[in-house]
């Protein structure tokens, strides 16, 4: 995946639809109920996750100046009934924007205005926050006063637990880029090491367990962090991949990451820069699986197919001929079906599309449930 430039000033509002409809005209605006903080009160509806036939959506309500509150939501893909909700409230001390490189952690992608999620790169990132069924999110913290970062996680009820705990005469913490194991087991981080002080440190790659002492598990050492986030992919065990974006494939042998393809690595390895960079560069900008061979590229906004294999092309556009800017969110399970993100001018919109060559996007309609989400939202999952 191509850690493609944020062009939009706002983004991503879903909603609710009795039948969806044929792409329609450019002029296309927000309705009047996707104004951002806006969303589903989740009153009445599940907090189980289906392990099957459910689109999940986040949403960031920002606090006053601190804090804000993580909405999660499942929806059928079919119907657009809502049918699952869990809150996660963040502490005063939750970080979701920066203006420099790091404290790091994928609630930017999220919370900040500039910042909005836009293509499956960030989808990666943000469903990372969160264990398989969303009953806990990683966090990262700043003490406004010493600028030391902790990993941790709230759960449903609003309590966080912070995982680096009470800080020793030393070195400050700075741990960044909170990961959830889908297991929930742990919370992966990076954090910087003290080489030599005031001249040099070292970036590590390390997870918390849960249960015990929260004790560091180091993991692996990389040269450089920057804007990089830390996907988790897999389930048991889960694997933490540094980089813009990263998919797993159906069959769980190969990873694509950053528009290349590499294996995994054996005995559980994590997998840093270093490794995708050795990964062979496919001939468009990788999306996601449409199958355990083949993945989904973005290929000038049409998208299409392509084979893994060396030397293959892109196959015949999807999306007729058009001049908007598209982003590819999230894939079926089966591989049919593509959730994506189109901007003309102001207009935004969203849009479920069969995979084939030659189909015709269908909109997904501002109104009912969907519209309370806000311009803000994003598709995380389609399970």
């Amino acid at each position: 995946m191509v850690d493609t430039p944020k062009a939009m000033a706002a983004l991503l509002s879903l909603v609710l639809t009795a039948g969806l409809v044929a792409c329609s005209s450019d002029g296309d605006q927000r309705g009047a109920g996707a104004d951002a903080g806006q969303r589903s009160s989740g009153a009445g509806i599940s907090g189980d996750f289906a392990q099957q036939n459910m689109i999940v959506t986040a949403v960031c309500s920002r606090g006053n100046g601190s804090g804000g509150v993580i909405n999660v939501d499942g929806w059928n893909p079919q119907s657009w009934k809502h049918v699952a909700h869990a809150e996660f409230r963040l502490p005063d001390t939750a970080i979701v924007d920066s203006d420099k490189a790091r404290p790091n952690t994928a609630v930017r992608q999220l919370c900040e205005p500039d910042e909005l999620p836009a293509d499956a790169a960030d989808v990666a990132a943000i469903r990372s926050l969160f264990d398989q069924d969303f009953t806990k999110m990683a966090v990262v913290t700043e003490d406004p006063q010493t600028a030391a970062t902790h990993g941790g996680y709230v759960d449903r009820s609003g309590k966080f637990t912070d995982l680096t705990g009470n800080e020793d005469f030393g070195n400050t913490p700075h741990e960044d880029n909170a990961a959830f194991s889908r297991d929930g087991s742990a919370v992966w981080f990076t954090y910087e090491v003290v080489d030599q002080p005031g001249i040099s440190t070292k970036n590590r790659v390390s997870s918390r367990a849960l249960a015990g002492d929260h004790k560091v598990v180091d993991q692996f050492e990389v040269e450089t962090v920057g804007e990089r986030n830390l996907i988790m992919v897999g389930r048991t065990p889960s694997r933490a991949v540094l980089a813009n974006g990263a998919v797993l494939s159906p069959d769980g042998k190969r990873i694509l990451a950053e528009s290349r393809v590499l294996d995994v690595p054996a005995e559980g390895q994590g997998v840093g820069p270093d490794l995708v960079d050795k990964g062979r560069y496919l001939s468009c900008g990788g999306v996601g699986w449409l199958d355990n061979d083949t993945v989904l590229c973005s290929e000038d906004g049409r998208f299409a197919a392509l084979d893994i294999a060396a030397g293959a092309q892109p196959g015949a556009p999807i999306l007729p001929s058009n001049d908007h800017d598209n982003h590819a969110m999230v894939i079926s399970p089966d591989g049919q079906r593509f959730a994506f993100l189109s901007q003309k001018g102001a207009a935004i919109n969203y849009y479920l599309c069969d995979t084939k060559p030659g189909s015709t996007p269908q909109k997904i309609e501002r109104t009912g449930e969907f519209s309370t989400l806000g311009d803000t939202a994003a598709f995380i999952e389609w399970r």
